[in-house]
């Protein structure tokens, strides 16, 4: 006999049916309206195209800050909401599983206790993202002496992805404060500086975990751009956003309860060979 793992990645597996309906329709809105290939179209434009330093802030600007999202800006906000909502969801499914090894189905009146403050860490987290990519365009703004497009638009692309390691990191740092937050009843910044606190002790680990997410992420991006000619790059999004979304809130309340809270109610002994 040995006890299931414990680990993030095995739980969101073991479970994935019972959780996967609840990103699923977010994972889908943000594939169709959302464009996270832009720096891999930028990418290419710089190898197949000749392009001219003026143009450069402004091909930067339109595809790293929300320019990007052109004439469906306003599903930015309801994709916000509807993730916030979303997570709000999973953070009460999987703390009831782990904490009495039940999962409700639908908990849709008790996500509303914990929604606020999700939704603010997401709202602040996409808010640092861009402003990061702003800065970025007036670095590249400022590089314009260089007179060399292709060295700005490479020095560009290459703090765009140490931005996102970064920002992935500081998201890691604060994430263990979904559970502090709804199942020890935190007030807002001390649960978020207990997580930081707490995480702070696992840097390399975060640190990998952000370099392994951003490298899928490229990955991703790639494929999705050779599909787009046959109508599937939408399709590889929706998985890609599936698969992050649903492993957050497991990530989460793994290392809570690794850290901070008791047994898990949710593992049990199996039988093997």
């Amino acid at each position: 006999m040995r006890y299931q793992s414990k680990s993030s990645i095995a739980y969101m597996f073991r479970n994935f049916w019972n959780l996967v309906y609840v990103t699923l329709p977010v994972a889908v809105l943000m594939a169709f309206f959302y464009n996270p290939s832009s720096e891999i179209t930028l990418f290419t434009r710089l190898v197949t195209e000749e392009i001219a330093m003026n143009d450069v802030i402004y091909l930067l600007g339109e595809s790293l800050t929300a320019l990007r999202f052109g004439r469906f800006w306003w599903v930015v906000p309801i994709a916000i909401v509807a993730l916030a909502y979303a997570m709000s969801v999973m953070v009460v499914k999987i703390d009831r599983h782990m904490r009495v090894g039940q999962m409700p189905a639908f908990p849709l009146k008790r996500a509303f206790g914990i929604f606020p403050f999700v939704l603010l860490y997401i709202f602040c987290g996409v808010a640092a993202m861009e402003i990061f990519k702003l800065i970025i365009v007036g670095i590249a703004y400022m590089l314009r002496f260089l007179n060399n497009a292709t060295a700005v638009i490479s020095v560009a692309l290459g703090l765009s992805v140490v931005v996102r390691v970064f920002w992935l990191y500081m998201l890691g740092l604060l994430i263990i404060s979904f559970p502090l937050k709804y199942s020890e009843n935190y007030r807002f910044n001390v649960a978020l500086s207990y997580s930081a606190r707490t995480m702070s002790r696992k840097k390399a680990m975060l640190f990998g975990v952000a370099l392994l997410i951003v490298f899928l992420r490229v990955v991703a991006m790639g494929i999705a751009y050779l599909l787009a000619p046959y109508k599937l790059d939408a399709l590889i999004y929706a998985v890609g956003y599936t698969l992050c979304f649903t492993f957050a809130p497991c990530f989460a309340f793994k290392h809570y309860y690794d850290d901070v809270g008791g047994e898990r109610r949710d593992v049990s002994q199996i039988m093997f060979g």
